[in-house]
């Protein structure tokens, strides 16, 4: 996708490649900027971006006002979605802004139909046993920002994560058991889960 480039905006194609080419109807959780709403709503018939935040919702919508979607302003955990269940949930940095990572992804994959989709980009709190990946991919960031250009969003933040990547698994088993969850270059996760039937 041509146009503004950061970390996040990357791994939007990776999001993207994870909603089956069957999909109907996706949700993109806090949407932010609306990158990736708009991304999938060129190939999905039915795409809702919920964000919390007014002023970046209003951007998204002004960003991309021919964009097939549907922009709702609310918290995930709490607001009645149009068309759930969704045949893949998205989200991509966000799961470390909502106060707690079991309850979020337990609404989450309730959001998913039966053999959906739910895949997650993410950002964990550094340990000292991870700091061989954090240096790696500092270093990477640094220097796509540099060759790319990196591009400011203006969505709010939430900083440092709460959750390690230690305590992330623990709850990803407690609340999506056979759920996967990889490290990405740029200093990120990926979880991808699918809903049973």
């Amino acid at each position: 996708m041509a146009g503004p480039w950061n970390a996040n905006i990357h791994y939007d194609g990776r999001l993207d490649a994870c909603v089956p080419a069957s999909a109907t109807s996706v949700l993109d959780v806090g949407c932010g900027d609306g990158f990736l709403a708009a991304r999938l709503a060129r190939r999905v018939p039915l795409v809702v971006a919920i964000d919390a935040d007014a002023p970046v919702l209003g951007r998204a919508r002004a960003r991309f006002p021919d964009a097939r979607v549907t922009w709702c302003h609310g918290d995930v955990l709490t607001h009645p979605l149009r068309g759930e269940p969704f045949d893949a949930v998205v989200s991509n940095a966000t799961l470390h802004q909502l106060p707690d990572a079991g309850e979020a992804l337990r609404r989450l994959s309730q959001l998913v139909r039966p053999g959906g989709t739910l895949a997650i980009v993410g950002f964990v709190r550094t340990e000292w046993r991870d700091l061989p990946w954090a240096v790696t991919a500092l270093a990477c960031r640094g220097v796509a920002n540099r060759v790319r250009g990196k591009w400011e969003h203006t969505a709010p933040q939430t900083w440092p994560p709460p959750d390690t990547l230690r305590q992330l698994r623990r709850s990803l088993r407690e609340a999506l058991p056979g759920a996967r969850i990889s490290r990405l270059l740029m200093g990120r996760y990926l979880i991808v889960w699918h809903a049973p039937g």
